[in-house]
């Protein structure tokens, strides 16, 4: 397939559809399993409704932790352990997130990600349910098809 081809396929041919996500009131240390547990960085935040709310990046989880978490300190763990239990998804996901239809054109995608330096975005239908998502990974795919 041609690159002018590449850049008219649907983000709904490309998205990832099996998704890992969690509801806003996710306790954070169910959010760490999820990113220790598996090999995906960005994990997208729903309602009670399925209607994405947010998403929360590998960096953010990692950028509230303590410092000495690479140390092992005690006193970070204690620190850690107590951020994690007391802190829910809502709490540090990021809301003003720019989210893709099933219908857009993968050009689009590559336009915001380079753009934005982004690396994954929410697929949503019209109703704002969470239907996909899809990162630079997907895209790398895509061109080696």
């Amino acid at each position: 397939m041609a690159a002018k081809e590449l850049l008219q396929v649907k983000v709904e041919d490309v998205m990832t559809q099996d998704l890992i996500k969690v509801k806003q009131d996710t306790i954070l240390k169910e959010v760490k399993i999820l990113f220790d547990n598996t090999n995906i960085h960005h994990i997208p935040v729903i309602n009670d409704q399925n209607k994405f709310v947010g998403i929360i990046s590998k960096t953010d989880l990692m950028l509230l932790l303590d410092w000495g978490t690479k140390l092992n300190l005690p006193s970070s763990m204690r620190r850690n352990t107590f951020l994690l239990t007391s802190n829910l998804a809502k709490d540090i996901m990021e809301t003003n997130v720019l989210k893709l239809k099933p219908d857009d054109v993968i050009q689009k995608c590559v336009q915001i990600f380079r753009e934005n330096y982004f690396r994954a975005l929410p697929v949503v239908n019209d109703q704002e349910e969470l239907v996909g998502i899809i990162t630079t990974y997907d895209l790398m795919i895509l061109a080696y098809r």
